[in-house]
């Protein structure tokens, strides 16, 4: 199973960009100064961000992503990763 990195860079407004963060990635609600609790589920369940706008995901997800990408004002790029360096 390969990986693929997306740089993306999004401009617009920052409630926009927060949604499609909560689309890609899992985040935790919290209210009551975290008596209650809630876990959103987004597409990516497992992903390395190793700086900002750079996500590093498994290949099993590159069409869902695509389409939320696509959807949203962001600019993306993708590119396969083949093995890593040691």
């Amino acid at each position: 199973m390969g990986k693929i990195m997306m740089i993306y860079s999004f401009k617009g407004k920052n409630s926009e960009r927060i949604k499609l963060n909560r689309k890609l990635f899992q985040y935790k609600i919290q209210s009551h100064k975290g008596k209650y609790q809630t876990v959103s589920k987004g597409i990516l369940k497992k992903c390395e961000k190793p700086v900002r706008s750079v996500v590093i995901f498994d290949t099993e997800y590159l069409n869902k992503v695509k389409q939320i990408m696509n959807k949203s004002k962001a600019k993306y790029n993708l590119y396969g990763v083949s093995r890593k360096l040691k």
